[in-house]
């Protein structure tokens, strides 16, 4: 089931260009070279024109963890995915999944899990690339992304870093403290 409804967000994804340009993990002929590609000729243009050219890697920590499920099927929905077979089955994919602790030989209780798309299955990958899909929304300065790496880069105010951190706040089940600012260098 997970293959076919791959299949039908896949077209979906790429008729209604739901992934941006940006994004080179897990899309179609686009890999790490891609995105090592493009990135190198955006700053090579930069330094070429002698213009100042800023460059943040940030990771988004277990960010395929914290990927909450209602904004997940919400952001589904607003694009345009039908909601009784493609968003339905995927709540219900996902809200059906349980978790559980081990350390130390102890064990945890199952249970139910609120956030998080399955890594290593086909339609995790196509999930997240959904959800990370509208990170660029409103930022200036240009991002490359690899699933959770994201960098931008160019010519970049503070305010696409706040920009960005508001998103992973509305977006992610982040708590007080996770989201902190990066170390950086010019060039």
């Amino acid at each position: 089931m997970q293959q076919i409804l791959l299949e039908t967000m896949v077209r979906h994804m790429e008729n209604k260009e739901v992934i941006s340009d940006s994004q080179h993990g897990f899309t179609k002929g686009k890999s790490c070279l891609t995105n090592l590609v493009a990135f190198y000729n955006r700053v090579t243009v930069l330094v070429d024109k002698g213009r100042a050219t800023d460059v943040i890697n940030l990771d988004l920590c277990k960010a395929f963890d914290a990927v909450l499920h209602d904004i997940l099927v919400s952001k589904l929905e607003r694009r345009g995915f039908d909601g009784w077979t493609t968003t339905r089955w995927i709540r219900n994919w996902l809200d059906s999944r349980t978790q559980r602790a081990a350390v130390n030989g102890l064990v945890s209780k199952w249970r139910p899990g609120m956030s998080g798309v399955p890594q290593g299955l086909v339609l995790g990958l196509a999930l997240f690339n959904n959800f990370v899909g509208n990170m660029d929304s409103g930022i200036e300065c240009t991002l490359s992304k690899f699933a959770n790496d994201t960098k931008p880069s160019g010519v970049w105010e503070v305010r696409d870093l706040d920009r960005l951190e508001r998103w992973a706040r509305a977006n992610l089940k982040v708590q007080q403290g996770q989201v902190q600012g990066p170390a950086h260098g010019s060039g």
